[in-house]
């Protein structure tokens, strides 16, 4: 059987289904890509058992199959002398030539028949959710930071799902601080339901998001989430670990109220993370007359900044981590940020003017070490 395309278009698609292939593994059958030929398209498929990834692409043949490819096709294609490409597949042994202009490779496939297609993703339209891809991609991005990379907090490595008729929040949260944003829509009528998914999978969806408008189709069955959008299927497992009740930690009343310019803040912060040390990356904040000042004082040396601020309510002072404070002022492009005060041992969070829908919460720094 003989395969001629763009080997732009082909190894685009490798590229990204490349993303769910395992860095090693003791089932060595994952360890390859699965391309399914049809009469007018060709399915790559790749999973780590954890997450699946599937891509279309439109090609009209005169015969259908499976085979698995080895993941050096990958690399092949990426350095690939010729625009087009063309793949000659003997289905008896499952040998693919590869050739274009005087490149000719011979690669060995193998037998698709033991490939684990379980997870591979599908869609069940009975029982899904269509969202913008440039709101899904706000939503993750305004929470995806702040979940736990230790893998002794499993729970806390994922991004917590909940689902309630028309609304949907995204919760996460590594014990130290807490992100929660919420969207919703009066077409989605869910039941109401929690899911945790790997934060893990979740930044390899947002590596692999095209430019576009279009919707994202989500769909959840018993173990495991989908997200389909334009030619591509990504599926994950969810996790299995009960994610605590975290709306017992967020204050209903604050005793200090700041609106500040988030740029000058984030520049702020970021000259007071130059000297700030230890674990901590400590910077003291002072709320005072409605002047906020920043100061670090460590054995490289000090610093300290003040700049006007909006208050409402008491003075107070107290020490935070500027990386917990900076990822926040980053990743937002709001010109103001709305900052509330606990008391001297109660949480900071970071509100935004226009929006109820999202907060970040973060723990102060109890003592300095």
């Amino acid at each position: 059987m003989q395969i001629n395309t763009s080997t732009l278009q082909f190894f685009n698609c490798l590229e990204i289904v490349e993303k769910a292939m395992p860095v090693r593994s003791t089932i060595p059958v994952i360890s390859n890509i699965l391309l399914e030929i049809g009469e007018d398209k060709l399915e790559f498929s790749s999973t780590n058992l954890e997450i699946a990834i599937k891509v279309k692409m439109d090609h009209q043949s005169e015969s259908t199959g499976k085979i698995l490819l080895p993941p050096k096709i990958v690399d092949i294609m990426r350095y690939f002398p010729t625009p087009e490409v063309k793949l000659d597949i003997n289905w008896d042994n499952f040998r693919i030539d590869i050739r274009g202009g005087s490149a000719h490779f011979h690669l060995y496939g193998s037998d698709p028949r033991d490939y684990p297609v379980s997870i591979l993703g599908k869609i069940d339209e009975a029982d899904s959710i269509k969202i913008g891809k440039s709101i899904l991609r706000r939503l993750l991005k305004e929470v995806i930071f702040a979940a736990s990379t230790e893998e002794t907090r499993p729970a806390f490595n994922g991004i917590l799902f909940s689902f309630n008729n028309s609304m949907l929040t995204l919760t996460a949260s590594d014990t130290y601080r807490l992100a929660i944003k919420k969207t919703r829509d009066e077409k989605w009528s869910f039941e109401n339901r929690q899911c945790l998914v790997p934060a893990r999978a979740l930044r390899e969806l947002l590596r692999i998001f095209v430019e576009g408008e279009e919707k994202i189709q989500l769909s959840v069955s018993e173990n495991t989430i989908t997200f389909k959008f334009g030619r591509i299927i990504f599926t994950t497992r969810m996790l299995e670990e009960k994610y605590p009740d975290v709306s017992g930690v967020i204050p209903k009343e604050y005793i200090t109220r700041v609106a500040v310019d988030r740029k000058v803040f984030e520049d702020t912060i970021s000259r007071a993370a130059l000297l700030a040390e230890g674990k901590n990356q400590a910077v003291h904040l002072s709320i005072k007359d409605s002047s906020l000042e920043a100061r670090v004082m460590s054995q490289v040396g000090s610093m300290e900044e003040f700049l006007p601020v909006e208050q409402e309510g008491e003075n107070i002072e107290l020490y935070v981590n500027t990386r917990f404070v900076l990822d926040i002022l980053r990743i937002m492009e709001d010109k103001t940020m709305i900052i509330d005060f606990h008391g001297d041992g109660g949480p900071l969070i970071f509100r935004l003017p226009d929006d109820n829908d999202f907060l970040y919460l973060v723990l102060p720094i109890k003592k300095v070490n």
